[in-house]
């Protein structure tokens, strides 16, 4: 799984409240995810909304997704709606970590990525070597590389999609159950 995109790049403690704003909670209530991701960011860095496109990469510091988790899935799906590729981190709240891989959406810590990049650098990443490269500078890091598992949670687009994907597979080696 490679990705390639540019750096958004935020500092330690960025919460999903500074992702989307807990004023548009009532939005993720109905699942309007595209409304969520019009406000991505909109008070940490207005700058944001107007630049970021899709395959784009959100780094932040240690403490990624510090807050009250009945926010982690608001932020988590405007980010995959707005088509961010990956979010990775110098650390992460596993509960946010968590909602991420289940959603789809790679939320990784790669310490040392914080001193890596500058907002604005070209990143090329492969979650199954652990390879992280500043297209911009040439400086590579490696990390741990994602475990086959969440690999294949997120090649399904999410764990409900990979767990619904396996009962079928099972069904049809045994048609009879």
């Amino acid at each position: 799984m490679k990705l390639a995109g540019r750096v958004w790049k935020y500092g330690d403690g960025l919460s999903a409240t500074d992702i989307v704003p807990a004023a548009y909670d009532p939005l993720s209530l109905v699942y309007d995810w595209d409304g969520c991701a019009a406000h991505l960011f909109e008070e940490h860095d207005p700058g944001f909304g107007p630049g970021a496109v899709a395959g784009d990469v959100i780094i932040a510091g240690d403490a990624l997704g510090a807050g009250h988790a009945h926010y982690h899935i608001t932020a988590i799906m405007a980010c995959r709606s707005r088509g961010i590729a990956a979010i990775l981190c110098e650390s992460a709240d596993m509960l946010f970590q968590r909602a991420g891989i289940d959603h789809g959406l790679p939320v990784w810590p790669v310490p040392g990525i914080g001193a890596l990049f500058d907002h604005g650098d070209g990143i090329a990443f492969d979650l199954i070597s652990g390879n992280c490269r500043n297209t911009t500078t040439g400086t590579v890091v490696q990390f741990t590389p994602l475990p086959p598992l969440i690999r294949e949670i997120l090649a399904a687009g999410s764990s409900l999609e990979w767990a619904l994907a396996r009962a079928e597979a099972g069904r049809q080696l045994n048609p009879s159950s």
